[in-house]
């Protein structure tokens, strides 16, 4: 369930914070990332992320790490976790460009859905996306996700208003994408 061909779920490392807070940098990671105020994390911000989701039901967060050689290569989560209508919204990220377009993404969706769908038994998975984000809204159409509808001049970036677009997945549709 946490193992993929080339990369794999894992717990956060003890050097994991400093690495994230190092690669934050990049404008193409982080500005896609929030669709508000960006804040920068310290290494402590980092670990205290991924340690305040390990007791949490309500957000689980792994690192990605490449199977070859363990090492720290992004991050993916569930958050907004309702027990009740067993839905929750989807966080991915890639910090280093050298770690994006090479198929990680694709695999990590993978690993994440079979988690949601068949550990958490999730009904409904949802993710938001700027429309001009084409690398992750191709992974995601790919992965199964289908556009449920746009937020139109939902956020100021890059001196303009732009939309957002909202993804879903659900278990059944996910289910059947399997056989």
């Amino acid at each position: 369930m946490f193992i993929g061909k080339n990369v794999k779920l894992s717990h956060y490392h003890e050097e994991d914070g400093k690495d994230l807070a190092n690669w934050q940098w990049d404008d193409d990671f982080v500005n896609p990332l929030s669709d508000d105020m960006i804040h920068p994390y310290t290494a402590e911000n980092w670990e205290k992320l991924f340690r305040e989701a390990s007791n949490s039901y309500e957000n689980v967060e792994f690192t990605v790490r490449k199977v070859v050689d363990d090492s720290l290569i992004g991050f993916v989560d569930l958050s907004d976790i309702s027990v009740r209508n067993h839905s929750c919204e989807l966080g991915i990220g890639f910090p280093k460009k050298e770690d994006r377009s090479k198929g990680y993404g694709q695999e990590t969706l993978s690993l994440i859905l079979d988690y949601g769908f068949n550990n958490l038994n999730m009904h409904k998975i949802k993710l938001s996306v700027y429309p001009f984000n084409k690398g992750a809204v191709k992974a995601y159409t790919k992965a199964g996700f289908v556009k449920e509808g746009t937020s139109k001049n939902e956020v100021f970036y890059g001196g303009k208003w732009v939309d957002i677009d909202h993804y879903a997945i659900f278990q059944e549709d996910w289910f059947a994408r399997q056989h």
